[in-house]
């Protein structure tokens, strides 16, 4: 069987170890943290952090969101994609009406939902009850708990029809 390919020109679906290691040594560098100092910001050991940077230990999907949160960077980052171009919303307001109904297809996220929006509730002392204003950062928290990436979060929300709206400042 022939093929047009030459396996040279052949792309690879993900990076390598050695590739993510590459970008993560030079996040925690950005951050100007030592790897000790990275291991004592996000419990892992120095040697298991010098690994993954080496290349020569493979890194499992839940450890490396958890490099990233730790470095402050995106895990699209680590893996050398493009970000989605698509802009996401600045300014979310919830309706916490509508997040206070039961939702029986993704009874777990509604949970982590509510809860995360009673947290924000609390620490403001925000007390309208009716709906909730999101910042950047809460979407950004918000979906490294859920495990979703943003825009996947941001869908969810409006298919269940808990954003009231949705303002994007280009």
């Amino acid at each position: 069987m022939t093929t047009d390919l030459e396996p040279d020109t052949f792309a690879r679906p993900f990076p390598t170890n050695i590739e993510i290691g590459r970008r993560m040594r030079a996040a925690r560098r950005k951050r100007g943290w030592t790897i000790a100092e990275m291991a004592e910001a996000g419990g892992i050991k120095a040697v298991v952090i010098g690994s993954y940077e080496r290349g020569s230990r493979n890194m499992p999907i839940s450890r490396l969101g958890e490099i990233a949160r730790i470095l402050g960077v995106d895990v699209i980052y680590l893996l050398g994609q493009q970000p989605n171009q698509q802009k996401l919303p600045q300014d979310l307001t919830l309706d916490l009406r509508a997040i206070s109904r039961p939702n029986f297809a993704t009874p777990a996220r509604l949970e982590l939902l509510v809860n995360y929006c009673a947290g924000i509730v609390k620490k403001r002392n925000d007390w309208n009850g009716e709906v909730l204003s999101i910042r950047d950062s809460d979407l950004v928290n918000l979906s490294f708990a859920m495990g979703i990436e943003q825009v996947e979060l941001l869908q969810w929300l409006n298919v269940e029809n808990y954003l009231i709206k949705a303002i994007n400042h280009s």
